[in-house]
């Protein structure tokens, strides 16, 4: 009897396993929807996103220069003297925050010497955005040429050389670090007004000519420089298609 009464307590509870797994539980709405399209862009906003700057930038400065140094003067010749000249710069991006640079300057007026330079380095400066001022450092590594006014390779008041070495003339070269400071005014979308301040510290090996018995020396010499310049930064307009005007409200 015991047996009958399993058999007949599991035939009766089969049918109710089975409906339960058939159970389904209900919907609770209609599931995930995908998101409503951003609306387009005023015309205004979508043609100035439309510029893009191009990495490549050039700038030109006048540069005035005081310079430091007993090692290059010549006897009775004050150690220390101001000149005035000028440079151009060579800009490329690299990152939004990051430029190479190559610099070449000349300080032609002022003082017993006339100095060049070509300087290799990079600027540290803030992305460009809807800002007008900017702040930036930079970082040199520069090769400098200093000649006195009897000893000129290339003269670019006197290109036909028709001044020559005398007694007591000398040139010197040699290479050093550069570090400075300044800002950048933007004046237009491709225009910028550009103001800083640097320091060169470099050691140089001077060659003097004294008749026939030429000598050379070393010695440091300090450049604390001035510039005030203009840079020219190209854009790219790349042309909004028809849809995207349409598609933009008016302003």
């Amino acid at each position: 009897m015991r047996i009958r009464a399993i058999i007949a307590i599991v035939v009766l509870m089969v049918p109710t396993e089975a409906s339960a797994q058939r159970l389904r539980l209900p919907r609770m709405g209609r599931g995930p929807t995908r998101p409503a399209p951003l609306p387009a862009p005023p015309a205004t906003i979508a043609r100035e996103l439309s510029y893009v700057r191009l990495p490549v930038s050039v700038e030109s400065y006048p540069l005035i220069t005081h310079f430091q140094s007993s090692g290059f003067a010549a006897p009775n010749a004050p150690s220390s003297w101001t000149s005035a000249g000028a440079g151009t710069r060579v800009d490329y991006r690299v990152t939004r925050h990051v430029s190479a640079t190559i610099d070449m300057t000349s300080s032609l007026f002022g003082g017993p010497a006339r100095t060049q330079t070509l300087e290799l380095g990079t600027r540290l400066r803030p992305e460009r955005s809807d800002r007008r001022v900017y702040p930036f450092v930079d970082f040199r590594f520069g090769y400098m040429l200093a000649y006195n006014n009897y000893f000129q390779p290339f003269d670019l008041v006197d290109p036909y050389g028709t001044s020559t070495p005398g007694p007591g003339s000398r040139y010197s070269d040699g290479v050093g670090g550069i570090g400075g400071v300044g800002l950048e005014y933007a004046l237009t979308r491709t225009l910028s007004l550009t103001t800083a301040g640097s320091v060169m510290r470099a050691r140089m090996t001077t060659r003097s000519f004294q008749g026939a018995n030429p000598s050379s020396d070393s010695y440091r010499m300090t450049s604390y420089r001035y510039m005030l310049g203009l840079r020219w930064n190209p854009v790219r307009f790349l042309r909004p298609t028809n849809t995207e005007l349409s598609a933009a409200p008016a302003p």
